[in-house]
């Protein structure tokens, strides 16, 4: 396998002559007013790692290119432009055509979201596929801003030290539950479902979640669709030691266009190659497939979309009571459907979302089947003057679950020869929902907001009602801040306990600053909330620091968190999230116009555990129960530490082909992070569960 390695290294180290055509690319980007954009998006069409964002002033700066390339420009609201490179291009004024100023007879829209303003993090599609820590995975992207506190190298977001179970996620304004691959009973999944060839943006709202958006207590994550018409079709195609994909990309019409992707993922290169990292990974295989069409008529935007899975896994399941093989299978299959459509100063949109799956999991004696089926409609209209903003709604959001199956009777015996019960249940959540929100711009400088979302038909769910408001003040190009305060709500299916639903009650309040200047970026932010379970509730305080500088070939950001949490049953206890210290930082450089270097680090504080104590021997069943502290002598596992890194490529291979190779390390230094403690049969002696062992991963990615 260290020939693979070499190889890869071979294949990228190969010599490339260069003719250079400009020194550098520079200039302006505005609009048909005049007006500068700031945080336009420049790129190369070969690479889009080689790419820039305009400053304040919607200058920017772009490195040397020494082979014919295209530069690529994009805003959100703004039709996308190619601009081929020559001497006579190495300065440019570049004038954005507005995607809401119609062209010809067709109006190109995407649906407006009220509360946009007060968002505190915005990713592109170009800042997603060049973040060192998002591997190409969009949720994974969120995970490198300062609000994330995801514990368990996973795509379940946690924003503020909440659990992810309360962070909503939401694809064309349709909500997704269980928007991860390879998860676990318990929910968790490695990656997310979610390709990003087809995302445009990623906005995240990490305190006060939007009431145009329901069932999201703690934070909200908005995904949605490129709505763009491509000059012409294009194709991309990966392969690595675990996935072999294509995603095309055809023009279907002056108007429309379609967009398919599959993946096939596979197991054994990639474990052949990290054996100590995937020691306990028997086998896994993954087959999915997209499709996204988008069509677009006078005043009217139509966005349809279909993603089917399947996947399965088996790794090494250790117990004191059992060890042997744990199998997860999942069939899963979502459509949503979104449609705007421009009325004179309003829009109206109808959003639409199907989805059922069916999970498998077994292990020793205990074999689960969990289906699900949710079907969401929402219909909304958005109101636009010069100083006041209205959007109201109404939802509707019914999830069905049944579970079947043998599970063991006793958490501390799960044997094939200890006692297991069947059970079988059917769940429902109907949910109907109206919500109303006003925005005013009272100035240039200040921005007002405020909303309610209410509860409507009586159900078995009971009645409650979110509110909220929103305050943004910018008195200077440079810098803003933002301040929310709200009371929100959310249920869900509960994944532990004897109550099949669980609710959440969010009262919270933030204040979020920032100072953006040409090449750094600044911000603070703070924020106290309470979160009300149906047992329990958990009080968070945090600060959140971040720093960001990119100039010319360099980009690096760090960002510490700190958290203060506590969860109260009868006693009050520390909450897993209650953290001293969360530190992120990455950094990346660009060199010789082909290479891109890149390092991402985590470190934090260990999480809270309640260790074992002692065992009772149990004579029925010839196993021993263990016995744990209380939780004031709760303990904390060792801190954790992650470096990682990634090197590339890219090779123009002519006009029309380029190929990107690279080869990246997780867990450089191979520290030791302990994720949880496992024990022998009488919990005599104490072993360690791992987080990511030091892991190598080649590929490359061809586009024509």
């Amino acid at each position: 396998m260290r020939a693979i390695l070499l190889l890869g290294l071979l294949l990228i180290a190969l010599p490339e002559a260069t003719a250079q055509i400009c020194t550098e690319i520079k200039g302006i980007v505005i609009d048909e007013k005049q007006q500068s954009l700031p945080r336009a998006n420049i790129y190369l069409q070969s690479n889009w790692r080689v790419g820039t964002s305009t400053d304040s002033l919607g200058s920017f700066i772009l490195p040397p290119v020494n082979q014919p390339d295209t530069v690529v420009i994009s805003f959100v609201g703004y039709k996308e432009l190619f601009i081929p490179v020559s001497t006579s291009t190495c300065t440019l004024t570049i004038v954005m055509e507005s995607l809401i100023t119609q062209t010809g007879e067709v109006t190109v829209m995407a649906e407006r979201l009220i509360a946009e303003e007060f968002r505190t993090f915005k990713a592109t599609k170009l800042q997603i596929y060049t973040n060192p820590a998002a591997r190409a995975d969009p949720l994974l992207a969120v995970n490198s801003m300062p609000a994330a506190t995801t514990l368990d190298e996973s795509a379940n977001i946690s924003l503020r030290g909440s659990t992810a179970q309360e962070t909503g996620i939401f694809l064309n304004n349709v909500p997704i539950y269980d928007g991860v691959r390879y998860s676990q009973l318990n929910g968790i999944g490695t990656f997310s479902i979610f390709n990003t060839a087809i995302i445009d943006n990623v906005q995240v709202y990490p305190g006060n979640p939007p009431l145009e958006y329901g069932n999201a207590s703690s934070g909200l994550i908005a995904l949605q669709t490129d709505n763009n018409i491509p000059e012409k079709s294009n194709t991309q195609l990966s392969v690595t030691l675990a996935n072999i994909g294509v995603n095309t990309h055809l023009r279907t019409g002056k108007t429309s266009s379609l967009t398919v992707f599959s993946n096939y993922q596979y197991s054994n290169l990639l474990t052949n190659l990290n054996r100590k990292a995937f020691e306990r990974i028997k086998k896994f295989n993954t087959t999915d497939l997209g499709i996204h069409y988008n069509r677009q008529w006078a005043n009217t935007s139509l966005r349809i979309f279909n993603y089917s899975l399947r996947e399965s896994f088996t790794y090494d399941f250790r117990h004191p009571s059992f060890q042997g093989d744990f199998y997860s299978g999942k069939t899963r299959n979502f459509s949503t459907i979104s449609l705007q459509h421009k009325l004179g100063a309003g829009e109206l949109s109808l959003n639409q979302g199907l989805s059922f799956g069916r999970s498998g999991f077994n292990y020793s004696a205990s074999d689960i089947t969990i289906t699900s089926r949710d079907f969401y409609t929402s219909l909304n209209y958005y109101y636009k003057t010069a100083m006041v903003d209205f959007k109201t709604g109404i939802s509707s959001d019914n999830r069905r679950q049944n579970f079947s199956g043998s599970i063991a009777t006793l958490a501390y015996a799960l044997g094939p020869q200890h006692p297991h019960q069947h059970a079988q249940s059917t769940t429902n959540i109907p949910i109907t929902e109206a919500y109303g929100y006003t925005k005013i711009i009272l100035s240039e400088k200040f921005i007002a907001g405020a909303g309610i979302r209410k509860k409507l038909i009586a159900q078995s769910i009971p009645d409650y009602t979110s509110l909220q408001a929103n305050f943004k003040w910018q008195p200077t190009d440079a810098f803003s801040s933002i301040f929310g305060v709200g009371q929100y709500h959310r249920t869900d299916f509960s994944r532990s306990g004897e109550n099949p639903i669980i609710q959440y009650k969010n009262s919270q309040l933030s204040l979020d600053l920032s100072y953006n200047k040409k090449h750094y970026e600044l911000s603070v932010s703070g924020f106290v909330k309470r979160s009300d379970q149906t047992d329990q509730s958990q009080n968070i305080n945090g600060l959140e620091f971040f720093a960001r500088y990119k100039k010319s070939k360099f980009s690096g950001q760090l960002s510490f968190t700190t958290l203060q949490a506590s969860i109260k049953k009868e006693e009050t206890n520390p909450s897993p999230y209650d953290l001293g210290y969360f530190i992120k930082s990455n950094v990346q450089y660009r060199f010789n116009q082909s290479w891109t270097v890149s390092l991402f680090a985590t470190g934090r504080q260990g999480t809270w555990y309640q260790p074992v104590v002692s065992s009772v021997f149990d004579p029925q069943w010839k196993v021993r129960q263990p016995m744990y502290s209380d939780a004031t002598n709760s303990k904390r596992l060792p801190d954790y530490f992650s470096l990682s890194g990634n090197i590339s490529r890219m090779f123009t291979l002519s006009d029309q082909f380029n190929l990107i190779a690279f080869i990246s390390a997780e867990n450089i230094t191979n520290h030791l992070n302990v994720r949880s403690y496992t024990y022998n049969f009488d919990y005599s002696l104490k072993g360690i569960e791992q987080f990511t062992q030091r892991t190598f991963f080649i590929g490359c990615v061809l586009n024509f």
